[in-house]
Order: structure tokens, then sequence, then C-alpha cells
């Protein structure tokens, strides 16, 4: 009996098993399965097989349908192994014996199996069915495991329905002999085809590729016909398939010979690999793209969905079957895989070097992967055992200007346009044709990617591709002249063009002007390196501060801008431009606003701005340079300071052409008056300037360190000021009209501050607990990925409050005492007095009234010392509730008490006063309500009432569930009934 799937046939006896037992099935169905056997995995016709099943009859073919049918559903779970041959026939995918005509071509891919006593060779069963000439047969054709690769076989094989060749085109070590080997034996099995593989990596001529393919078919040498005539008759009689392999070495010789052979041969079916394509007019090109490789943050079942992580898994469990099993190990090699660009070959060679040292091993010497990727298969071809061979043997392909470009394109880190070619890799006086020439040679050889956006063309080098340039181009020494090109070229584009992007992906013409953020990386730090040009360094650095502030490397800013001061200070005088220094100076006192520790040293920098400024008489860089000094002053707290700056910045731009700046001066004064308590003239001020500004739209000027688009600024302060005066939903509105003006594209630091000083504290002050929630997690995110250290520690005490707010006073007094003492070391003071209020609060409920009381007293000498009036009603709101706590704690001597108490209400009777002078009804309610509580916990209800029903509520929104609000609604509802009890007792029984 033979096997077939779980079915145990036998042909003489007529039955057929399964697990013992028999099966049963119409006759004329079995002689449809034996004459399917018979064929060995050739596929039959489906009038052949009626004409075998029966012969001299007229069949319809659906009857052979119904029968074919009866086998699958015999088969169950393996129905495939009957393969349909869409408009031609059928095929049985069974074990295969080798003494077929079809078997006689170079390395069939048929599998071997021990012939059967019952199984005989069957004759043609159709006249027009194919035979193979008489070629010896020989051992089946190796594959090795291929993985996710399914798209690009099943394109193959239904390419060769329409076109009669197809080349598989792709970078060296992209596995595109793998895949054409296991296309091959699809098509054969598929088709019926046997498959002549030709390997051409020795071939050097046409003579040779003639030998290697008369070699490969076995065919003598015959007087009287040339090689070419009989290698084209033997194809054409045997209807192989002939995969001829790396041909892009002999490309001109196989072009013209597949050119040739299809020309006399319209049946006649090729498939070849190469590096680069035939460009006949028969082929198909087929570009073998690098395997899938997962994003970075996802998931590990996502990661390990992936074709790049499974050939990496496969390949190195294969070696060290343990390895890789946890989360963490997983994502290292979910990240060898991109940096690896999804290449086969650098994965495989990666994944062995696994059993010696490691997931985290392999990871951490990517660097130098031109000399760890080594030790591939000795059965493979000697390129293919080294990354670095495999780059040589491209390269060694290339004319001598393809080269020199090739080499010298390594400078660049990211995607680079033809500008960028002209000017820093092509030799000078090398025209124009021959650069496009040499551009288009390394593309076809697929050295280098071409990508479109829109109509503009960017060239990009793998990284690995890069890593092999580069050391041609130190093998050529070359790496000072390139790399003092590419600085030199890099500045100049930024100056001219503006900001940068970090990768290519803004289409249209856009993308011509602006460059990879990468390559600046790159030439910068080339720059300061000990073989670099400090110099020129510094110069660079002077322009590409500005795009990493406006590209939201704000903490990338502070450490490039700093080194590069610490050069330029240590250089002789006029080594370096004085803009270039202003930019720099201006750059680090931004950065240090978000991301540093020491305020003083960001007021210092902008004063050296200013004075350079003046001293070259550079209006705008002064005029910049006293915004920068208001904006320091502003987050250290100093109020009276930063109102003279502002003043003197409006003074600065008045006689100005820019109404941009004139309308940025007007802003800077009203925020500055809302700090000093001036909430309403404030406010009509950022009115008048948010229409101006909407009105102006996109006209700001391009300076990197105005980090936060003053509409963000002017509408948050707005929601400040709404929610101060007890308008909490036109609060919200604004916070959401506030983050609708931060873009993608400039995220930081403009979203940390919004989120800190506007979206957090007035989402948890208007009661909207989800959007709070949403907010915070956002800003913890945003401040920990860009490592803004000032907003991470702010997020820490927004925390505090949402925890004080749900009433765990002791975690928020925990997260405070961790976080204030940092924001108060860096000399950060930007609306942090109500953190200060919060700590003094969390202090009381922990009994510690004495600290509370201490923390107060301090907040408020810096308040009245620096002009923040804003905040003043709610540290006098805070010290007469702390006063009022003690009074009424267990075991106050009640001399003590009284005495408390009169200054408790004093102290709030004073903080409603303020609120009431300052416009900010929100501090004087919360006055109100410490007071009114305190009387009804004395059992002076009327007192209480008589304070309730003071309060002037006009324009509240009363149905907010601001915490506030809430509050006035209990104590309300608890007087009243307190009054109806009164008034109960009071009536007669």
């Amino acid at each position: 009996m033979i096997q077939i799937g779980t079915l145990r046939v036998s042909f003489e006896q007529r039955e057929i098993r399964r697990n013992g037992l028999v099966m049963r099935i119409g006759a004329r169905a079995f002689d449809v399965l034996e004459v399917l056997y018979r064929a060995n995995g050739s596929m039959l016709s489906k009038d052949a097989i009626m004409d075998a099943v029966w012969p001299g009859a007229i069949v319809e073919e659906n009857r052979l349908q119904v029968h074919v049918a009866a086998l699958r559903k015999l088969l169950g779970v393996e129905r495939d192994l009957i393969k349909t041959v869409a408009g031609r026939g059928y095929v049985l995918v069974v074990p295969k014996v080798h003494h077929s005509l079809q078997d006689r071509a170079h390395h069939s891919v048929r599998d071997s199996a021990p012939p059967s006593p019952l199984q005989t060779p069957m004759p043609p069963l159709s006249p027009s069915q194919p035979q193979a000439t008489s070629a010896p047969s020989l051992p089946p054709l190796r594959t090795a495991p291929l993985i996710g690769r399914e798209a690009e076989i099943a394109r193959i094989v239904e390419q060769f329905e329409h076109v009669p060749v197809t080349t598989v085109v792709g970078a060296g070590g992209i596995g595109k002999t793998c895949l054409a080997r296991h296309a091959a034996r699809e098509m054969q099995h598929r088709q019926g085809r046997a498959v002549c593989f030709v390997e051409l990596n020795k071939a050097s001529s046409r003579e040779t590729v003639l030998a290697a393919l008369a070699e490969a078919l076995d065919l003598p040498g015959e007087p009287g016909v040339s090689r070419e005539d009989a290698i084209c008759q033997a194809v054409a009689a045997s209807n192989c398939l002939l995969v001829l392999d790396n041909a892009e070495h002999v490309i001109d010789v196989v072009a013209g010979f597949v050119d040739t052979l299809v020309t006399r041969h319209h049946g006649a079916r090729l498939l070849v690999t190469s590096r680069e394509p035939l460009h006949i007019w028969a082929e198909s090109v087929l570009r073998l793209e690098p395997l899938a490789v997962p994003a970075n943050g996802v998931s590990t079942e996502a990661i390990l969905a992936h074709s790049a992580v499974a050939l990496f898994l496969c390949r190195a469990r294969a070696l060290a079957p343990d390895c890789a099993r946890d989360q963490a190990s997983i994502a290292l090699v979910a990240e060898i895989c991109r940096r690896l660009e999804g290449l086969p070959l650098a994965i495989e060679l990666a994944a062995a070097r696994v059993a010696t040292l490691g997931v985290e091993g392999v990871a951490s010497r990517l660097d130098d992967r031109l000399n760890l990727l080594t030790g591939g298969l000795r059965s493979t071809l000697p390129r293919h055992q080294t990354l670095r061979a495999t780059f040589e043997w491209s390269y060694m392909l290339l004319d001598g200007a393809s080269r020199i470009l090739f080499r010298r394109a390594g400078c660049f880190a990211g995607a680079f346009t033809f500008e960028a070619v002209c000017a820093v890799t092509a030799e000078p006086g090398m025209s124009i044709a021959v650069i496009v020439s040499s551009l288009s040679e390394l593309a076809t050889k697929s050295l280098l990617n071409v990508e479109f956006r829109g109509a503009i063309a960017v060239y990009r080098l793998t990284e690995s591709t890069r890593a092999y340039a580069l050391e041609k181009l130190r093998d050529e020494g070359e790496s000072q002249i390139i790399a003092t090109r590419h600085v030199r070229y890099m500045r100049k584009r930024i100056e001219e063009s503006g900001p940068l992007v970090g990768q290519p992906e803004h289409d249209g013409a856009d993308v011509s002007t602006r460059l990879s953020l990468d390559d600046a990386r790159s030439a910068y730090d080339w720059a300061f390196s000990d073989d670099g040009d400090k110099v020129l360094g510094v110069a660079l650095a002077g322009a590409l501060v500005g795009t990493l502030l406006s590209t939201s490397h704000v903490q990338e800013c502070c450490q490039r801008a700093q080194r590069a001061l610490a050069v330029l200070d240590a250089l002789p005088a006029g080594s370096v431009d004085v803009v270039c220094e202003m930019k720099l100076c201006a750059a680090y006192a931004t950065s240090l606003l978000h991301v540093g520790d020491d305020m003083g040293q960001a007021v210092a920098l902008w004063e050296r701005v200013l004075r350079l400024a003046r001293a070259a008489d550079d209006a705008d860089f002064a005029a910049d340079a006293l915004w920068g000094l208001w904006n320091a002053m502003q987050s250290s707290g100093d109020i009276h300071t930063s109102l003279r700056y502002a003043t003197r910045f409006q003074q600065a731009v008045a006689s100005g052409d820019s109404p941009w700046r004139r309308w940025l001066a007007e802003q800077t004064l009203a925020i500055s008056l809302h700090c000093f308590g001036e909430h309403d003239q404030a406010r009509e001020r950022l009115e008048r300037t948010v229409e101006a500004f909407t009105t102006l739209g996109a006209t700001m000027p391009s300076r990197g360190w105005l980090t936060v688009y003053p509409l963000i600024y002017a509408r948050g302060t707005l929601a400040r000021i709404a929610l101060l005066q007890c308008q909490p939903a036109k609060a919200m509105q604004l916070v959401e009209s506030t983050l609708d003006l931060i873009h993608g594209d400039a995220l930081e630091p403009s979203l940390s501050h919004v989120l800190a000083c506007v979206a957090v504290p007035i989402a948890l002050d208007c009661g909207e607990k989800q959007a709070a929630a949403n907010y915070l997690s956002l800003l913890r995110s945003q401040s920990a990925s860009h490592r803004l250290g000032i907003w991470l520690d702010y997020a820490e005490c927004l925390a505090a409050k949402r925890d004080m707010l749900a009433g765990h006073a002791d975690v928020a007094l925990e997260r405070l005492e961790n976080a204030l003492p940092r924001l108060a070391s860096r000399g950060f003071r930007r609306v942090v007095t109500p953190f200060v209020v919060l700590h003094a609060q969390a202090l009381a409920h922990a009994s510690r009234f004495d600290e509370a009381r201490t923390r107060l007293d301090e907040a408020l000498v810096n308040a009245r010392a620096n002009g923040e009036r804003y905040f003043a009603p709610e540290l006098q709101r805070a010290r007469g509730w702390l006063e009022l706590r003690r009074a009424a704690q267990r075991g106050t001597p009640p001399d003590d008490a009284a005495r408390r108490e009169e200054a408790g209400r004093r102290l709030l009777d004073e903080a409603i006063s303020m609120a009431h002078a300052d416009g900010a009804p929100l501090w004087a309610l919360r006055a109100t309500l410490d007071l009114a509580a305190y009387e009804r916990d004395k059992g002076e209800t009327a007192r209480a009432a008589a304070l309730i029903d003071g309060l002037n509520a006009s324009g509240w929104d009363l149905a907010s569930n601001a915490p506030d609000f809430q509050r006035l609604a209990a104590l309300r509802q608890a007087l009243q009934a307190a009054r109806a009890q009164h008034a109960e007792r009071l009536q007669p029984q």
C-alpha cells in the first residue's frame, strides 16, 4: 500500500484505509485518484484525466469536478493535496519517484521516494503535454527554510501565466536565491515543470555562461551546432523552468541569451536572480524588499508576528534553543532587526552570533557590524559568508565614478538630495551626466535606495550599506575632506533653507530644501570629534540648535548648545561670528527653562545675548533677548523684573516694522499684569492679542527659541483667568482650543508647558476628572520621553493635587516632599505657589502645623518681594484656614484657641477683600467657604448662612462639577437643613 496524506491506498486491491478502517468511495473517483497519483506530481489537464478514466466516451467536465470534490472530502483537512491549476487541470501532491521523463533535468525539485511495485511510468495522456529530452537524473534542489516570502512566491508563480521571464532583483543578502529555489519548487508542484537551476557565480564571459548552461542541461557538444542553439533546443524540448542565479556580474550576456531564447521558444519560462534587471522586453521585475520589522514600542505579540523576527529566532534557536524567551530579549531582537533593516543575510549572521554573545551582546556590537556579521554557512557562496563580502561583490562591479559617489555618500546619515550629492560627493569638474549615470547605476545595483516625495527624488543608504561605504571611504583616505565638505554644506543648507525635518516624509517641493536631521547630527558629531574641525562645528551648531528646538528635541538642544559654547569660549576671539554666538546662547537659555537645573544661568545667557546684540547693532536679536529675559524672570517667579523687561521689550519693538513683534510685546505685558493680580486688564489685552495673532496667521519669525507659540501663551492665560472668575466651562473650552494650536510636527516644549500650567490644573479645578487624568498621563509620558526634568517634577506635584482632591492627603504629602524641593533647587517658581498651599494643607492633615505655617510664611515673603500678586489671596486664605484648624484642634489651650480663631477670621477676611480687589472671585469663594464651614462647625449657623448668602454668584457656572462649587452646594444644603431643624425646634409643641 502507498501513503497519500493520512490515507493508505492499494491500487491493486482498490482499497483505501484510514487508521485501519476501510473508507468507501466511488469507482470513478478511485480511478481519478489513481491517474493523478501515477502522474508522479505532474499537472494533468482535465481532458487527459477524462480520457484516462472514461476512454472513448464523451464526458462533461462537471462529472470530473464531482469526483474530484469527493476525493477532497475524503482527504478532509488534507484536501489541498489535490491542487487545481486554474483553467488547465489538477495536480496530486504526494511523494514521487525520479524515473519519470519530466524529472530528467538538472536539479529536479521533486521529492524523492523509494519506487513502489505498484507504480509504473504512464504514457503521455495528451498530445499537447510536453515531454523532456533525455537528460540524466540529478539530485533534488536543496532549499533552506523560507520565512516571510509567501506573497512573493505567489506573485512569481502568477506572473508566469503572463510573462516568460521574471527577474528577482534586490540587494546582496536579501534572499533572492532562496526565494528562487522555493518559487521553482512551487512551479514544479503546480505545473509539473522540471527545473534546471544554473548557478552563474563563477561565470565571467559569454562562453562561461553558455558553458554553465550546457553543463546544467548535460548537453554534449555536437559538431555543426552552436552551443547557444543546442541550449535553446534542449530547453524547448524539455519545457523546463530555467533558473539563472546570480546574473548581475554577467548581466549583458544573460540578457542577450534570455532575449534570444524567449524569441525562439515562446513557451519558455525563466526565473533570473540579479542585483539589477535584465532590461529586455519579455521581462517582469520583482524587486525583493527586506523582511518586515516591528515598529518601536509595540507589544511582544506584535513583535513575534514580523517575519524578520521570526527568521532571527529560527536561526538563533537552532544553535541556542533557550535564547530570547523573555519579553526584554524579544524587544532586543526587534531592535536588532530594525537596525539591520530586515536584510535576511545580516539577520542570519547576527542570529548565528547569539550562541556566543547572547542577544544583548549582539545588539551592543552592531556599530561594528562588518566585523561582527561573519561566519555564514560553509555551504553558501563565499560572498554570503560575511556581510562585508556581500557588499564587496557589488562594489567591485561598479565603474570608477560610481565607486567614488558610493563611498562618499556614506557621510549622509539620512536621506539626501541630488544637490547634496553634487556638493559633497562629486569630484570637482565631474559632469552632471556622469553623476546622474552613477546614481542610476547605484540604484540599479541595489546599493542606493531611491524614494520619491511628490516629484522630488531623495536617496538613502541602508545602515549596513552605509557602514561599508564609510569603511571604503577610510580605506581611500578621503574621510577628512568629505566630512569637512559635509559640515560646510549642512550649515549652508540650514541657514539658507530653515529648519530641517527628522525623516524625509513630507511630500512636494518642500523636501528639496529640507534635509534629514540625522545628517546634521552626524556632521556635528564629526566636527567635535578628535579628527574634526571644532570651529566648523561651532558654526554648524549655531545653525542646528534652532532646528532642534523647533522639532521638539529640547534636551538634545541643551546638550549640543552647551558643548558648542564651551568650545567657543576656549577658541581665539573672532573665530566664530557674533550671530552664531547669540544663537547658541539663546537656544541654550531657552532649553534650560525646560530641562536645566539653573534658572540663573538662563538669565546670564540672555544678558550675554543682549550685550552682543547691542555691540553688533542687531535690533532684532536685542529685542529677542529682552523677550528671553522676560520669559526667564517669569519662570523664576520674579514678576517685578519680568514686568520691567516686558515694558522694555514693548519699547524696543514699538518703532519696528513687525506687527507680530508688537503684539507679542502686548502679550508679555498682559501676562505680567495677570501675575500682578490685574486680571481684568490682562484679560482685555489678551483678548485683543488673540484676535490680532489670528488675523496675522503664520507670520511668526522663525526664531527657534520662541518655543511656545504666542497664541498658546495667550489662550492658556485666558483659561486661568476664566477659572479665577468662576467660569469653569469657559476655562475648559479655552483649554481645548489651546491644545488645538499644538501641531504634531512640533509638540515640545509647547505641549508639556500647556498641559502642566493650564490643562491639568484647570481640569482638576473644574472637576473634569477623566480629562485631568488623560492630560496628566500625557504630560508624564511627554516629559519623560523628552527628558524635560522640570515638567516631570511639575507632573508629580499635579498628581499630588489629584490625590488631595480624592482625599489621600498622606499620598499627596509624600509626592510633594520629593518634587517641590527639586523644583526649588532648579530655581523654577512659575505657577508653583498653589503647590506650596497644597503642601501646607497636607502637612496640616498630618498635624505638622508649624511646618505648614513656615512654608506659607516663606511663600508670602517671596511673593511680596517678587511682586507675585496672582496667588496672594490664596496664600492668605491658606494661612487663615491653618489658624482656624489649629484653633479647633483638640487639646489647644482656650486662650491660644481664641487667639488663633481671631487671627484666622482676620486672615480669611483679608483674603476675601484681596480677591475682590483683584477680580478673582474664585479665591474669595474658597476663603468664604473656609470661614462659613468653621462657623457652622462651631454651631454659628446664622453667621455661616450670612456668609454664603452674601456671595455674589452672578455669571458663575454653578452647575459645574468644580470641587469649589460642589462644596458650596453641599454647605448650602447643610445650612438649610440646620435652619429647618432650628425652626422646627422653635415651633410650639
